[in-house]
């Protein structure tokens, strides 16, 4: 019996991905991996990669897709039930894709009836500021879920793929073939950050949120850790893919964006 059948059998085949990505930490062992990462009061855990991070956060397949609509609405399912907390302490909270408004508390939601939207007329919010959830890109969902006290996350001392060193701030795209997570093989090359077949010149390098440029010299893995803050973590210019126009009119996709969320509703359960 092949090792996938068994998988399937015994029914771990599912999520047998849990393990490549992320992994609890052990009081009796020390962690080696890039990121130490701690959501809510779910246990910590060590991952790789920030699509590793988002993974863990999400408990879900994270990287299992590349069409930009998909993961801003598996970044609105990682954000939602927070947003909906805020609404029920009375916090203000909105869910932002760069300058673009998505949702609001303090509005309607786009699938409200009638009755529901007058109800909204009679809410009190508290006089904070707004909180705001990114959903432009990973680094910005991750910036913004640091910043809400939501996610903890400690970067290896050695490594500067979240906060971006010179020679990542120096890079003006990315490029599979000289990032520190590509490896050549017999069968071309595979991404070690997502665990997927890709080639050097593959065009999603290009605004990869991952990339990080394989240094010329690898050196020892540091045995301490930094606690990141949301200013702390970069957010490369090239990793931009505006569902928007220069002057702010709503490209197609966002429009289809809208209503998938039109359509799903914000329900948390």
């Amino acid at each position: 019996m092949s090792d996938v059948l068994a998988r399937i059998l015994d029914g771990t085949f599912d999520t047998a991905w849990r393990e490549k990505f992320w992994t609890p930490l052990r009081e009796d062992q020390t962690p080696t991996k890039e990121f130490l990462v701690k959501y809510l009061d779910r246990e910590a855990a060590e991952t790789h990669c920030l699509a590793g991070i988002l993974t863990y956060v999400m408990e879900y397949p994270y990287f299992d897709t590349d069409d930009e609509v998909t993961r801003a609405l598996m970044r609105l399912e990682i954000v939602k039930p927070l947003h909906h907390a805020l609404t029920m302490q009375g916090v203000r909270s909105r869910i932002m894709y760069g300058p673009v408004k998505l949702l609001d508390n303090t509005e309607p939601p786009p699938y409200a009836d009638p009755e529901e939207a007058a109800e909204y007329e009679d809410m009190e919010w508290s006089d904070e500021e707004p909180v705001e959830w990114s959903l432009f890109n990973d680094r910005t969902l991750i910036q913004s879920l640091i910043q809400n006290e939501a996610l903890i996350v400690m970067e290896r001392a050695d490594v500067f793929v979240l906060r971006g060193d010179a020679a990542l701030r120096k890079a003006q795209q990315g490029h599979c073939g000289s990032c520190r997570y590509f490896i050549r093989d017999e069968r071309g090359g595979l991404c070690t950050a997502y665990y997927q077949r890709t080639g050097e010149d593959a065009p999603i390098g290009r605004c990869c949120t991952d990339f990080y440029p394989r240094p010329k010299r690898e050196k020892p893995a540091a045995d301490r850790y930094v606690r990141i803050d949301a200013d702390m973590v970069y957010i490369p210019p090239y990793t931009a893919q505006a569902l928007f126009e220069a002057d702010g009119t709503e490209k197609d996709w966002l429009k289809e964006l809208r209503k998938e969320i039109a359509e799903k509703g914000l329900k948390t359960d």
